[in-house]
């Protein structure tokens, strides 16, 4: 969604706008309320003949129903698709059809650019890695960790970082060229000769890790609709952590902020696999490629539980929803009603509620305090409504809900995925779908943020299937709702 260019005054007055922010000086000058640039939702007025379609009330229609008791109480459009038709009859039905085909749009083809290895290292010390995402750690501790990391020794795993590095940063300065990807593709061989080169070092497999999180960075920044690269990029970075038992020698300060890294991705991968119900993923993690909208599991190497310590506060709601993924079961699995199952969900919910009563430190700043508040309440808000087969609202959650809007959403930006679109999911009124669209609008003026394609694909996707479901007398299942949003894109998306 691209930012206004026209304030909704000058829109209304049908001149053009100075485009000044926040208020336009045609509005100051002609003493007029300037009504702002963020989005808004639009309705028809009455009379309006430049709409290309209109909607007679139900008197006026020439339509019989005969097969209902009364005429509905109120007829709207809703932009949907035929796509979307389909999804909607697939969870009324609860029958598991499959999987509808996406085509994938073609990367961008760009002349290559020729760019000075030094310059794309002072690009990424100053503005390429504030785009890293990162939670408990900063930007500028991931930096300073990886450009150290980088420079250390002349071994395959340094080069295959460094090469790692100048591909993130050509493609966050000039896009996706010629350029970028020859660094990631030099990136990938040096990473090979490393692991073929026998047992890393901790030096070395501390490098390897970090190059793989780059990779994976790179996939991330702007993903195609044709490549999940970065999930297999952060599982390489586990499966080496695994194998040198590099976690063993986190109280080293570098390599604590690396692994903490990898673990924030890593526990939002498994909420991105948990939901994924594409055949193309079914194919690798089950030998039932037909039941396309059962959970999928991960490859066994990659079985990796993050150490997550509770003293942290960002970690210990990292580890909460890292054990809801690994805990949840398909409805449709009896063991989902056993008395085990059920008190397992009631203690991460506790769990959840003591960190939701404790405050949040004050020496946070406003954008981490703020994200560690949306964790806090969409962790809780996703593990109360997966834990339940129908859609139902727990009351607890309401006054959470109702205190993010009312406060933080109107005014913050968001650059975490996860609790954006678990919020999203929540807001059924006008007011609170236009907060988010607005919410998602100040992200995107960000200069650090990523490419936000497959968070919004998957909130409008939710929203289509609520208002196809809103009349209807069939409870939606939570978890089948969002999957169908995350699935939306083409290939896997993150929402770290």
């Amino acid at each position: 969604m691209k930012p206004r260019k026209s304030c909704w005054t000058c829109a209304a007055r049908k001149i053009q706008c100075d485009g000044v922010r926040p208020n336009c000086n045609k509005c100051n000058r002609s003493q007029l309320t300037c009504q702002g640039y963020e989005a808004r939702l639009s309705w028809p007025r009455k009379n309006d003949r430049k709409r290309a379609m209109v909607c007679t009330t139900a008197k006026q229609a020439p339509v019989s129903f005969q097969e209902t008791s009364e005429i509905p109480r109120r007829l709207f459009l809703i932009n949907t698709s035929f796509r979307d038709v389909e999804l909607h009859n697939y969870l009324s039905s609860q029958y598991h059809q499959a999987q509808v085909s996406v085509s994938p749009s073609k990367p961008l083809k760009q002349p290559a650019i020729h760019t000075n290895q030094n310059e794309l290292l002072q690009y990424f010390h100053h503005l390429a890695h504030l785009s890293l995402v990162t939670f408990s750690t900063t930007t500028a501790g991931i930096r300073d960790t990886l450009m150290r990391m980088a420079m250390i020794n002349n071994s395959a795993s340094a080069s295959a970082l460094l090469h790692a590095l100048l591909a993130y940063s050509s493609l966050h300065h000039h896009g996706l060229s010629e350029t970028s990807l020859k660094f990631k593709v030099q990136a990938l061989h040096l990473l090979s000769t490393s692991a073929e080169d026998g047992e890393l070092s901790l030096v070395n497999a501390s490098q390897h890790v970090a190059a793989s999180m780059l990779l994976g960075s790179f996939e991330t920044l702007h993903p195609s609709e044709s490549s999940g690269e970065w999930l297999w990029h952060i599982w390489g970075a586990v499966d080496v952590i695994q194998a040198t038992q590099l976690s063993d020698h986190s109280s080293e300060n570098e390599t604590y902020v690396l692994i903490d890294w990898v673990n924030y991705h890593y526990t939002l991968s498994r909420f991105s696999t948990q939901h994924w119900r594409h055949k193309s993923l079914a194919s690798k993690a089950s030998k039932k490629p037909m039941q396309l909208f059962r959970r999928r599991t991960t490859p066994p190497l990659s079985i990796y539980r993050p150490n997550h310590p509770f003293i942290d506060p960002t970690s210990s709601i990292m580890s909460l929803l890292f054990e809801a993924c690994n805990t949840y079961m398909d409805p449709q699995d009896p063991q989902s009603h056993s008395p085990e199952y059920r008190n397992s969900l009631r203690r991460l919910e506790a769990q959840v509620d003591d960190l939701i009563a404790s405050p949040v430190p004050n020496d946070l700043n406003p954008e981490s305090a703020f994200a560690l508040e949306l964790y806090r309440v969409a962790t809780r808000i996703y593990i109360a409504r997966a834990s339940q087969s129908p859609w139902e609202a727990p009351a607890v959650l309401d006054s959470l809900v109702d205190a993010l809007f009312n406060g933080p959403v109107a005014s913050c930006t968001c650059i975490h995925f996860f609790p954006l679109l678990i919020l999203a999911c929540e807001s059924r009124r006008d007011d609170q779908r236009v907060a988010i669209l607005n919410l998602i609008d100040r992200t995107q003026r960000d200069a650090r943020i990523r490419s936000m394609k497959a968070v919004t694909n998957a909130i409008q996707a939710v929203w289509v299937q609520q208002d196809l479901h809103a009349d209807s007398e069939v409870l939606v299942n939570y978890m089948d709702l969002l999957s169908i949003g995350i699935s939306s894109s083409s290939s896997i998306p993150s929402f770290a």
